[in-house]
């Protein structure tokens, strides 16, 4: 039997189902997804048939289209339909669905052509799937209504975000709640390119990943952002669907646009303080942990991090009143953002404690950032308070730490900072 030479990691962590299989459906890799979704082993079914776990698979289809992929040396797509079964997977996840089963999109890609080996892709679609039933059954109870087919095209391109385009991005035909969303006339839309329009009204809009999937001739979805003329941020969920001929041939794609901003802010809610609207301390857990554990810090490559406490912040709230204290952190947060660099991750840690990630720097580099923000601190003046001032404890990430032993370090510099007299930078 020919060695595979595939990444077990990378394959195993993938959130879809992997195998891999020859002209005579020989199973040769069986990935974690698809031992946890199938119940099957991968020691179970390496070296086996696949026919003989799966007889209900329509063989003399799947053979045509790993003839075809190993022939053209590209993917092909096996439709996995009611009448074209492929593996049955059941559903584990709660839903209101009499969907029992997963619905999947499989893909068949060329592996080792020499050895006539193919990899195909499961994709659970079930959700995507029944929002394609909950589609049908509106567009059944309007056809009730009206029998005439216009009808539900009307109520369609009132109410959906949805254009449709050729195999070079171009747009054939967009709907009239797409150009209203965005502004638009028909004449400025329809035989323009979709990078091209939305560069005259958004300043960040992702159109790329979009592109690309129709230059894959590609089902693909996922999530994209739009700034508006306006200044108001949208995100959308998006769905590239290719329309084929009865030869199979992509004629064009539809493109459909679900606004997601609430989800967006809701998220966004979760990870960021409220008052300062810094990154909330778990947020900022999640991303000191990753950071940690990357591989390639060593003692020429590290970062550092920085504790801030506002001095003598009780002395503030109890004075002038936790208004004018939250003023001050405000104001602190504000300053802080605009001194840290690019890339620098800051948080409020709590109280009137923030903290701050300094990727890629020495000691010498830490200290001059946190020198920067005390300074900055130093110069802030506030109409009722005056002046506040900060203290500041520095540390960088050596070989073996950990995200508490950072913290501890970090800590203890700071209550040094304290104890030679506030409003100052120490190092541990």
């Amino acid at each position: 039997m020919v060695t595979i030479p595939y990444p077990n990691v990378l394959l195993d962590a993938l959130e879809i189902g992997v195998m891999i299989i020859d002209e005579n459906f020989e199973v040769r890799y069986w990935n974690q997804w698809l031992e946890i979704n199938t119940s099957h082993s991968a020691s179970e079914m390496i070296g086996k048939n696949l026919r003989d776990f799966y007889p209900q698979i329509d063989y003399k289809v799947l053979a045509r289209k790993i003839r075809t992929t190993l022939r053209l040396e590209s993917p092909t797509f096996y439709d996995a339909s009611v009448q074209n079964r492929f593996i049955e997977i059941p559903r584990t996840k709660i839903t209101t669905s009499l969907l029992m089963n997963m619905q999947l999109q499989v893909t068949i890609s060329p592996y080792i052509v020499e050895d006539g080996m193919v990899m195909v892709s499961i994709y659970d679609i079930s959700d995507l799937h029944e929002l394609k039933l909950t589609l049908q059954s509106q567009m059944k109870k309007i056809s009730e209504l009206n029998s005439e087919l216009h009808r539900d095209k009307m109520i369609i391109d009132a109410n959906l975000l949805i254009v449709k385009m050729d195999e070079e991005c171009k747009i054939i035909e967009a709907t009239t709640a797409f150009l209203d969303f965005f502004g638009y006339q028909p004449e400025s839309v329809v035989g323009n390119y979709l990078p091209r329009i939305f560069g005259e009204v958004s300043v960040d809009f992702d159109t790329i990943q979009i592109c690309d999937a129709i230059a894959r001739h590609q089902k693909s979805s996922g999530e994209v952002k739009a700034v508006l003329a306006s200044g108001e941020e949208v995100w959308f969920d998006t769905v590239v669907t290719p329309l084929n001929d009865d030869e199979s041939d992509t004629l064009s794609y539809t493109v459909i646009f679900h606004d997601i901003s609430d989800k967006k802010r809701i998220e966004l809610l979760s990870i960021t303080d409220p008052l300062t609207k810094l990154f909330n301390r778990h947020k900022f857990n999640e991303v000191f942990e990753n950071m940690v554990l990357r591989r390639h810090w060593d003692e020429h490559r590290t970062f550092g991090l920085i504790i801030a406490d506002v001095d003598h912040f009780k002395r503030v709230n109890d004075t002038f009143g936790h208004q004018s204290g939250d003023r001050v952190l405000i104001e602190v947060a504000h300053i802080f953002s605009q001194t840290i660099r690019t890339g620098d991750i800051l948080a409020r840690w709590g109280g009137e404690e923030f903290v701050c990630l300094l990727p890629d720097v020495d000691r010498e580099k830490a200290l001059y950032v946190a020198e920067k923000l005390r300074l900055a601190v130093e110069q802030l003046h506030f109409p009722d308070v005056g002046t506040v001032t900060s203290s500041f404890g520095v540390t960088i990430f050596a070989s073996g730490d950990t995200q508490e032993s950072m913290m501890h370090r970090a800590d203890l510099s700071l209550y040094k900072a304290k104890e030679n007299g506030r409003n100052r930078v120490e190092y541990l």
